[in-house]
């Protein structure tokens, strides 16, 4: 009795997530249109955070805010082509792709903000406050822009996912 329940148990729990894995549905035109509206906010919260640190930026080097602007406007193009004419597996992994460059270029800016402003004071300067703002903006656009990847990345596994059930369909019913 014990080991009937006991494979019992376990048959019920493998069907229960092999079940939960086959009822993932790709995302609504109404959820991507939502995630991909908070990616352009995003975006737009990343170029004001560039745009603030320019100055600081430019310091260390000129190319620095000009080329994450440039990623920043990418990265619009990419969402404003995608509400216009409807998502694809493409484009969301492009969108992907520039969100997470974003990330790691605000990040990059705050650290070596950071080691200019150490190095500053380590000569006896007192820290710059507009350079530490920068800093503390651009955190938080790295922030933003990983976690609105992650849920775009969430979701673009679940498109590709039901792009892929479609398409086994299809050549299954020609064979």
């Amino acid at each position: 009795m014990k080991i009937f329940l006991a494979v019992f148990f376990i048959v019920a729990v493998a069907f229960g997530q092999a079940k939960s894995t086959d009822q993932t549905a790709m995302p609504s035109k109404e959820e991507m249109s939502e995630l991909l509206s908070k990616a352009d906010e995003k975006v737009s919260s990343f170029q004001e955070a560039v745009k603030n640190a320019k100055p600081y930026l430019d310091k260390i080097n000129p190319k620095f805010a000009a080329n994450y602007l440039a990623a920043a406007s990418e990265a619009h193009t990419i969402v404003a082509s995608m509400q216009k004419h409807g998502e694809s597996a493409y484009g969301l992994v492009s969108l992907l792709a520039t969100l997470d460059d974003l990330s790691l270029d605000a990040a990059t800016a705050s650290v070596q903000l950071l080691r200019t402003d150490e190095e500053h004071v380590a000569k006896g300067g007192q820290p710059d406050v507009g350079a530490l703002t920068a800093v503390i903006l651009l955190g938080n656009a790295s922030t933003n822009c990983s976690d609105i990847s992650e849920l775009i990345m969430h979701a673009t596994l679940r498109y590709v996912d039901g792009e892929e059930k479609v398409l086994g369909k299809l050549l299954e019913s020609q064979k």
